[in-house]
């Protein structure tokens, strides 16, 4: 919900504000199930914080925010959270015209979800792939 919750916020400018309170509590509940079990939880809080920080116009954090989240994926086997991270990535990339970083996150999303047999997840990818591949050539 927290990361639907910050996409509508940058898509609503009347509900902003809404939408971003919204998003805040459902981090903070994240946060302190991520304080008790960080193996099971730190990767969702990085990518939420990432969404935030995407929102607030923060592109350092927000950029450090889903690397922290692909990474702790990967190194604690959440192959799906893996590729829903790149793929997050990938979004926040396009908006910020780096089309090539965009490509390769999206690459790295499809692989995650081959890996984890999400036939749908690949073809949705696919679809981003081959609409941005011309711009990167």
């Amino acid at each position: 919900l927290s990361s639907e919750a910050f996409y509508f916020a940058r898509k609503h400018d009347d509900e902003e504000e809404k939408w971003t309170t919204v998003g805040e509590k459902v981090m903070d509940e994240v946060r302190r199930w991520a304080n008790s079990s960080p193996w099971n939880f730190i990767n969702k809080l990085n990518l939420l914080e990432a969404e935030y920080y995407f929102l607030k116009g923060n592109d350092t954090k927000a950029m450090a925010s889903y690397r922290a989240s692909i990474r702790a994926a990967r190194e604690h086997k959440f192959l799906h959270e893996e590729g829903l991270a790149n793929e997050k990535m990938a979004t926040y990339l396009l908006r910020k015209d780096k089309h090539s970083s965009a490509l390769r996150s999206f690459v790295n999303a499809k692989n995650c979800y081959e890996q984890w047999g999400a036939d749908n997840l690949v073809k949705r990818i696919d679809k981003a792939i081959a609409m941005i591949q011309p711009s990167c050539n």
